[in-house]
């Protein structure tokens, strides 16, 4: 059969693929017209997805609308930035401020002895130690800290000596104990010394006369002598002021026991106490609020103000709820559930929970949950309640808290089945406390720790009743000093008796069988009939004895009762004229030490670290759970995880310490996997060869060989993560010019380094002494301006919000002028204009018909672009409920004009941020009427994905598409068939022809035969 292959019938001659292509060209009209609805559609969707772009533009610029930060936002600026510069943040205290920078910040720096060479001389073998002023024995005590927390003020004070000289000596910028004696003891005008004596500063003249007195007043209305106790005259020569070391009720737990805090269960009964008339009292120090807890108790002792709260659920059913007789939490938890307003109340550690379980019967920009006061009152607020949530849930406010001395007592004195028997308070020292037993029972008064917890070991009373009352050891230490019970790693020192005799062989039995601090120890021995003397280490780690009596014999301490002299390191008997305790090992690691305070004080950030046992065995210990507060929440997760590895504070302590007890032949290892809380622990890497333990102790040793240059420790300290900074000096000098100067990583006087050389050929000198900057805040002339201290250059919470960085000490004031920044917030309101205007002009073009040419846009006559732009001229024109002088954009300036086109009046708009600053925040930030939720909800309603409007409209369009698509591919298929059979039609025809031109051949080629 033959086939068209050139569109022209071979017998026919006629065009047959023109006629075949005209006749199926007539039957494409419906498939033109359906590919024509879908270049429109597809322009439609396009021209919408740009308007939801913009859309989402705009809500990028709205989206703080609904935040009281934007309202706050603040500018400082400083009247001498040369010596203060200030900045400030969301929410800063308006007003002027004026500041004195007397001192900056300083690090602690020291240098060696000279060496010959820096690479080639060896400095002998030994153990170099380095460590933070957080592990002297001899810290000085910050003046704020003494009077139960009241402090000592600042000032001038006058002295006269014996002789009637008299000097003005000011004590105003005096922040700590040393900084008031040095100040007394430096002057040259009058002969005095300043000392401490336990509890006491004591003033002495040193003039030698016999007569006269010695007097102290303060100045120009200071209180700093009568703070002291030292305002007055002494005819005896020495003026002997007040203890100014005691507790109070706003003493924080965590400055007891020098600083280690109490050591406490989570969520599990501490102590229980079982009085003389047999009743047994039980104890919890977790922060949870259970049904039991007083009312009283809540926020710090300030309890919860009797009145009433009114509640409204989202269903709009309002009760106002009476909770005068009020007494427990479980009495506020049963007032609200009984209210009807189907409210459930979950107590989740320190706050409430209210979750609204009602229907709700109106629109979802009106539904809320809402707690409020009722007449005038703080119920609500004392309570953590007080909001008003749109999701119908409101999460509590902490309200809880054991966390000071106050608290302790409370919560022994109030506890439910106490009934007044059992009576907590300070102890008339003012050092510790005392349980008194009023039950008037025959029995025994004692106590006994539950679970496990060290708590009731903390707080001091685990010695024996005395009559009706238990009395807690010292809970702090003396002035400048520590608890004996801190040394040793923890471990501690026990009272007892020990026997010193001098070189000269005067001996004397000293009895320190009551002794509790390291101060009462010195001072027993300076007080003793011999020629010895004790004083605190110079690098502040131990005590030194020292012979003054010019003997040749030996000298000796022996302990008599006890093993005092032998704990601290200071048994002697030979002929030496001094004996040093060695490193004493403050402890100032424990379990209840703040992970921020770790770290040098630089705190443990959130982090994963993995640990694995000499076993293979391994676990991931997760610190970014919110949760980790203190050491022994470190502790208890890494004890968890069911590996061999075991976590505690060492022996030192100073540090955690893992130790292995899986008994395998690898070796132990740590590693951080995100962030870097294994590192700020020091636990991070693997244990040395032979070793079955880490320890992060955040002491730093550095082991020198003997043949170990200046170049080899300082790259061991350089290597070792510890808290100084080394390098080579080379002073020029001839002889020994290579000297190691190590200067601490962190500026302050807490960051002081505390060095010990141990055998090492290395001694050290200060050269700059670490010290905080201190800031007087006042104006020129105050009498009593408040001394602001810092460990750095920076305070970031003298004023609320404002940071101020220190450039450098001047005698002359700066003031600090915080100011509303409302150029800050009328730049984001222009923002805000431009990027509304602009998507109503593309709408408006996207819209556009032009009558006389008839020409028509994507979106001419679209519903859904016309529903957007009525959408925001609803919210531009939006008034909100209740009135005021601020309920629309109109009241700021911002009004909606011709074109659909806001305008913004800036003066109005500052003029409104400048008088009704209270009022616009409000308008924007309302949680549920809030202009900023408004928008921003509407936004999410116009443009959302999947769910927004567009989003749906732009679904709809594309299944359109797609319909529109399969039909034109099935009538395309339709086409292709009646194509094939016209073409097989001409094709028959050409054949039919071409057979009857055949036959016509052959008749012919008959006809002629014949």
């Amino acid at each position: 059969m033959s086939t068209i292959s050139t569109g022209v019938g071979l017998v026919s001659g006629l065009p047959t693929q023109q006629i075949v292509e005209s006749l199926i060209a007539s039957q494409r009209q419906p498939i033109t017209l359906l590919q024509g609805r879908v270049s429109a559609l597809n322009a439609r969707r396009t021209a919408l997805l740009q308007v939801s772009a913009q859309l989402l533009a705009l809500k990028n610029t709205t989206t703080r609308f609904g935040t009281a930060e934007l309202f706050r936002t603040t500018k400082a600026a400083s009247t001498q930035e040369s010596v203060l510069l200030a900045s400030a943040s969301a929410g800063a205290a308006v007003g002027s401020y004026t500041f004195t920078v007397k001192s900056l910040a300083t690090a602690h720096q020291v240098i060696s002895g000279g060496f010959a060479t820096s690479n080639a001389t060896p400095i002998g073998a030994g153990t170099l130690t380095f460590e933070t002023a957080i592990a002297t024995i001899n810290r000085t005590t910050p003046l704020g800290a003494l009077r139960g927390g009241e402090g000592v003020r600042g000032g001038k004070i006058r002295v006269t000596d014996r002789t009637g000289a008299s000097a003005v000596i000011d004590l105003t910028t005096a922040t700590t104990l040393d900084d008031l004696l040095g100040a007394i003891n430096n002057q040259t005008t009058v002969n005095v010394r300043a000392e401490v004596r336990g509890d006491r500063v004591a003033l002495i003249d040193q003039t030698g006369l016999l007569t006269g007195s010695l007097t102290v007043a303060d100045v120009d209305g200071g209180r700093t002598a009568q703070d002291l106790g030292l305002a007055g005259s002494s005819a005896t020569g020495t003026l002997e002021g007040v203890d100014l070391v005691r507790l109070s009720q706003h003493t924080r737990l965590e400055q007891l026991n020098d600083g280690n805090g109490v050591r406490r269960l989570r969520n599990q009964p501490d102590f229980s106490v079982t009085l003389a008339d047999g009743g047994t009292l039980t104890f919890e120090l977790s922060e949870r609020l259970t049904d039991a807890t007083r009312l009283a108790n809540l926020n710090g002792g300030a309890g919860v103000p009797a009145g009433s709260i009114k509640i409204t659920n989202r269903a709009g059913v309002s009760q106002e709820i009476d909770l005068s007789s009020a007494q427990t939490i479980g009495d506020v938890k049963s007032a609200i559930q009984a209210a009807g307003l189907n409210i459930t109340v979950t107590l989740s550690g320190a706050r409430l929970l209210l979750s609204d379980n009602s229907t709700p019967d109106s629109t979802p920009e009106d539904n809320a949950l809402r707690v409020e006061e009722v007449g005038g009152g703080t119920t609500a607020a004392a309570l953590g309640i007080k909001a008003v949530s749109a999701t119908g849930s409101i999460n509590g406010k902490n309200i809880f808290s054991i966390s000071t001395v106050g608290d302790v007592l409370r919560l022994i004195n109030s506890d439910a089945a106490n009934g007044g028997r059992l009576h907590a308070s300070i102890s008339a020292n003012g050092t510790g406390l005392t349980l008194t037993d009023t039950s008037g029972g025959a029995g025994t008064l004692s106590v006994a720790a539950l679970g496990g917890s060290k708590a009731l070991d903390d707080l001091g009373l685990t010695t024996p009743a005395s009559g009706n009352a238990i009395q807690s050891r010292r809970l702090v230490a003396s002035l400048n000093s520590v608890l004996l019970r801190s040394l040793r790693g923890g471990a501690g020192v026990a009272g007892g008796q020990i026997q010193i005799t001098d070189r000269a062989g005067a001996s004397a039995a000293v009895d320190l069988s009551t002794a509790q601090t390291l101060s009462e120890i010195i001072d027993a021995i300076n007080a003793a009939s011999t020629g010895v003397r004790a004083r605190v280490a110079s690098n502040g780690l131990g005590i030194q004895l020292y012979d003054t009596s010019g003997g040749a014999g030996n000298l000796v301490v022996a302990d008599v009762v006890g093993s005092l002299a032998t704990d601290l390191g200071l048994a002697v008997n030979a002929a030496v004229s001094s004996a040093s305790s060695g490193n004493l090992q403050r402890q100032y690691v424990s379990d209840a030490s703040l992970l921020t305070a770790l770290n040098y004080g630089k705190g443990v950030p959130p982090g994963k670290f993995r640990i694995t046992d000499s076993a293979g065995a391994s676990a991931v210990v997760d610190l970014t759970q919110g949760n980790e507060v203190t050491l022994a929440d470190v502790i208890d997760e890494i004890n968890s995880r069911g590996i061999g590895v075991v976590a505690r504070v060492n022996d030192t302590g100073d540090g955690l310490l893992l130790t292995d007890t899986a008994g395998g032949s690898g070796s132990l290892k740590v590693v951080d996997e995100s962030g870097a809380a294994a590192k700020a622990l020091r636990i991070a890497g693997t244990a040395a060869s032979g070793q079955t333990f880490i320890d992060g102790s955040y002491e730093t040793r550095i082991i020198v060989t003997g043949n170990d240059t200046l170049a080899d420790v300082l790259t061991k300290i350089q290597a070792s993560g510890g808290p100084a900074n080394a390098s080579i000096i080379n002073d020029g000098a001839s002889g020994q010019p290579f000297r190691l100067s190590l200067t601490a990583s962190s500026l302050g006087r807490d960051a002081a380094l505390a060095i010990d050389s141990g055998a090492t050929g290395l001694s050290f000198e200060t050269l700059v002494r670490g010290q905080n900057s201190t800031v007087l805040f006042g104006p020129p002339g105050a009498l009593n301006p408040i001394v602001l201290t810092s460990g750095s250059n920076t305070l970031g919470t003298a004023v609320a919000g404002v940071k101020l960085d220190l450039v450098s000490p001047s005698d002359q004031a700066v003031t600090v002028n915080v100011t509303r920044d409302t150029s800050a917030v009328l730049k984001e309101f222009q923002t805000f204009v431009a990027s509304f205007n602009k998507v109503m002009s593309t709408i408006d073009g996207l819209t556009r018909f032009d009558p006389e040419t008839e020409q028509r846009q994507a979106l001419t006559g679209d519903p859904t672009a016309r529903r957007v732009r009525e959408r925001l001229i609803a919210l531009a024109n939006r008034v909100t409920p209740g009135g005021g002088a601020v309920n629309r954009l109109a009241s700021i300036g911002v009004r909606i004009g011709a074109g659909s086109q806001l305008t913004l009046d800036e003066d109005k708009f500052r003029a409104a941020m400048e008088n009704n600053p209270a009022q616009v925040e409000a308008f924007f930030t309302d949680a549920v009427d809030g202009y900023g939720k408004a928008i921003n909800d509407e936004l999410d309603r116009l443009s959302k994905s999947e769910t927004g409007l567009i989003a749906v409209q732009g679904g709809a369009i594309e299944n359109s598409v797609k319909l529109l698509t399969d039909r034109i591919a099935s009538m395309e298929t339709l086409l292709g068939r009646r194509r094939e059979r016209l073409y097989a039609q001409f094709t028959a025809m050409e054949n039919a022809i071409a057979q009857l031109q055949s036959q016509q051949r052959s008749l012919s080629g008959l006809l002629s035969l014949s």
